[in-house]
């Protein structure tokens, strides 16, 4: 039985994501990562952990707050997508961390609650 094999490289660009939505207190938060997608479903975990709501992907209105958790591209044009998203960022995260993500949501819910 003969099977075709998927060639696997670290050349490709990654696939481009939709952003994970969120609801932090009165904030719609936009997160997205310029590699494959599991940094910012890390994130957008740990916020959800902390107390955020996430949101389907079709909801329409503009994010108060976008993120972006920077990766490392392996390709010229996966570099260029990389800047893009961060021009357009308002936060750059180096990394998804839970702590800041605690951090963040305790942030807004105290902005809410004041």
């Amino acid at each position: 039985m003969k099977r075709s094999l998927h060639v696997v490289d670290d050349s490709r660009d990654p696939p481009i994501w939709t952003p994970v939505l969120l609801r932090m207190g009165s904030r719609l938060v936009s997160i997205v990562d310029t590699e494959n997608g599991k940094a910012s479903r890390r994130f957008a975990d740990a916020l959800f952990v902390a107390g955020a709501t996430p949101l389907d992907d079709e909801h329409d209105a503009e994010p108060d707050l976008r993120i972006v958790i920077r990766g490392a591209p392996a390709s010229a044009q996966a570099r260029l997508r990389a800047e893009i998203l961060e021009e357009a960022a308002d936060l750059v995260l180096g990394a998804a961390r839970p702590a800041f993500a605690r951090l963040l949501a305790s942030a807004c819910a105290c902005r809410v609650n004041d």
